[in-house]
């Protein structure tokens, strides 16, 4: 049996995006933990609260689509560690506005470094012309994903099944 028969269970594209996500990330989540001292989804935050200081618990939980106990723990994790720092509002005392400390945002270079190296072994067996197509078309996907349209097409659909 060949390897992608046994890594592929499945012909349908979330699921084999979802398959080669999930490896990946769980091949290379003892690396960044060594070298970082965070996981992969603990720098997915930081680096989040990095680009947007300033940016409450409520935000980042519903950008990354971890459940609210997960993007908890995760906080108070990075805060422990010291890479992320919390203030009140100012508009309203039960909001916390995150932001990166300084050692936060080392820690996030060595972490972008690390992920640069890492990207270039996992894409190894693509070409560079590859490479280029295949990041387009995430681009594309990605757009479609999470437009308007998309949202009414699967509408759409769901209406069809109904009837």
């Amino acid at each position: 049996m060949a390897q992608n028969d046994r890594t592929f269970k499945n012909e349908r594209l979330t699921y084999r995006l979802n398959i080669v996500a999930q490896e990946a990330i769980q091949a290379n989540d003892q690396i960044f933990l060594s070298e970082t001292g965070c996981r992969i989804r603990d720098l997915r935050v930081l680096r989040l609260i990095d680009d947007w200081p300033g940016t409450t618990f409520a935000e980042i939980a519903k950008i990354t689509g971890f459940d609210r106990s997960l993007t908890s723990r995760i906080i108070q994790n990075l805060i422990g560690a010291g890479l992320i720092e919390r203030e009140n509002s100012s508009e309203d005392a039960r909001v916390f506005l995150l932001s990166t400390t300084q050692k936060g945002k080392e820690v996030r270079q060595v972490a972008r470094r690390l992920s640069d190296r890492l990207e270039v072994i996992l894409t190894d067996p693509l070409s560079a012309q590859e490479m280029r197509a295949f990041n387009e078309i995430l681009a594309r996907l990605g757009a479609w994903v999470t437009s308007e349209e998309y949202r009414d097409a699967l509408t759409h659909e769901t209406q069809k099944d109904a009837k």
